[in-house]
């Protein structure tokens, strides 16, 4: 089956024609995970059924403002054999036969180091905010050493990495191989990934 999805946060612009049972459209906020929202969440369960083949998108930022989760739901995509087509950037993941096109790849990496680059601002700001906090003498970190949460683990470009080699049954092993992590870091992220139910968030 194929369908057109639709994310919009002001109703008022969402047309009647949108009335088509091939239209998914969501009034949300943009920056709400894709598998989170109320549509997105449906359509993720109808490709578990296999019965979405192609997802129409006006712009790639529909599925999403995060960079990470535009990555993990195109992934997503593309393991389940779903083609996505995006009409502003003019791409479509999958050719006529099934098969990942070039082009997608390179977008895939674009993302990728998008993310890694959001992550490593994020982290030197934190680090400024907390170099200025300890000239202040503010700093209540335990240890002089800054908490890491849970979220900003899962946010790690190389957590992110490791998760979608799990995610394709790939083992332990050659997961740390591919990843170029240590298998105690891969044995962390597959135990924490299961304690949060984010192994098989999708």
């Amino acid at each position: 089956m194929l369908i057109s999805y639709i994310q919009e946060s002001d109703k008022t612009k969402i047309s009647s024609n949108y009335d088509s049972p091939n239209y998914y459209v969501d009034n949300c906020s943009s920056i709400i995970p894709f598998s989170k929202r109320e549509k997105g969440s449906l359509i993720f369960g109808l490709i578990g059924q296999k019965k979405i083949s192609k997802i129409i998108v006006d712009s790639i930022s529909m599925l999403g403002r995060n960079q990470i989760d535009v990555l993990n739901t195109i992934d997503f995509l593309i393991i389940n054999n779903v083609s996505l087509t995006s009409k502003d950037e003019g791409l479509e993941t999958m050719d006529e036969f099934g098969r990942v096109k070039s082009d997608t790849i390179l977008l895939l990496n674009l993302l990728k180091s998008l993310a890694n680059m959001e992550y490593t601002n994020r982290k030197e700001s934190q680090r400024y905010g907390v170099s200025k906090a300890k000239d202040l003498g503010r700093y209540k970190g335990v240890g002089g050493k800054q908490l890491e949460s849970i979220e900003e683990f899962f946010e790690k470009p190389k957590t992110v990495n490791i998760l979608r080699h799990l995610r394709r049954g790939e083992s332990i092993r050659r997961t740390a191989k591919l990843v170029g992590a240590s298998t105690g870091l891969v044995q962390k992220v597959k135990r924490w990934s299961i304690d949060n139910n984010k192994l098989q968030m999708f």
